[in-house]
């Protein structure tokens, strides 16, 4: 094969590669910003299901002795959204677990900001949960501390640090907004499944190792996009946990 052949034939080849990718990913561009997004991808980690229900199980354990602890927190879809986009010029999401008073079940509300730090919220855009919506709530330090100083208290995992805060980037949920609308039918709701991470088994008997080891002992959430047919989504996490 002459040099000119070779040459052509790695044009070609090329040619072939691009079209392949072209044909997994797209540009798709939201509240003025454009993404290259991989259609079979959102947040990071997908949680198999059959993962997902040792995950719960775990977490149910935890739950029966601590009455207080919620199994499911659900948000309205559109509103949420409405909320993302308004506050998208922020890099970050904080989704922090509250409490409105030592007796009150678990609940979250949410901080937008441009930094991780979740320790100092004072000039982060701070909401409250409330009947699936999000509420302004100025006050939502005060929740996170009786958080901190109820709950927490009471759930400690083998000495592990329980979570207090799931940090997302932005990013990441404009992302999964377009991934779950790919699909044809409306979005109802968004259910937030409570889970803890231990160490969980393929369906083989091997040990499931895709997930990261600073996570393990540790609570946190699996989200879920429910559609107007009845189905429920794959479970998503891709939340930095803190501490």
């Amino acid at each position: 094969m002459n040099f000119s052949k070779i040459i052509s034939a790695l044009i070609i080849l090329n040619f072939v590669i691009l079209s392949c990718v072209n044909k997994q990913n797209k540009t798709v561009i939201t509240k003025n910003k454009s993404y290259s997004v991989d259609t079979m991808a959102a947040f990071r980690e997908k949680i198999p299901s059959n993962i997902e229900k040792q995950y719960l199980e775990k977490f149910d354990s935890v739950a029966n002795r601590n009455p207080n602890l919620q199994k499911k927190i659900t948000l309205n879809y559109k509103e949420f959204k409405n909320l993302i986009l308004k506050n998208s010029k922020y890099s970050k999401v904080k989704f922090f677990f509250i409490q409105e008073n030592n007796k009150s079940k678990l609940n979250i509300g949410i901080a937008f900001s441009n930094n991780s730090d979740y320790t100092d919220i004072s000039s982060d855009q701070k909401f409250l949960l409330s009947n699936n919506y999000f509420v302004n709530d100025e006050k939502l330090k005060d929740k996170i501390n009786i958080y901190k100083s109820s709950l927490v208290k009471q759930i400690g995992i083998n000495g592990n640090h329980v979570t207090e805060c799931v940090i997302y980037n932005m990013y990441d949920i404009e992302k999964y907004f377009i991934n779950i609308e790919s699909k044809k039918n409306a979005i109802l709701k968004l259910d937030f499944l409570m889970i803890y991470f231990c160490k969980a088994k393929e369906d083989d008997g091997s040990n499931y190792t895709e997930v990261s080891e600073n996570k393990f002992d540790k609570i946190s959430f699996a989200v879920h996009a429910i559609y107007d047919n009845g189905f429920t989504d794959i479970g998503y996490d891709a939340g930095d946990l803190k501490p």
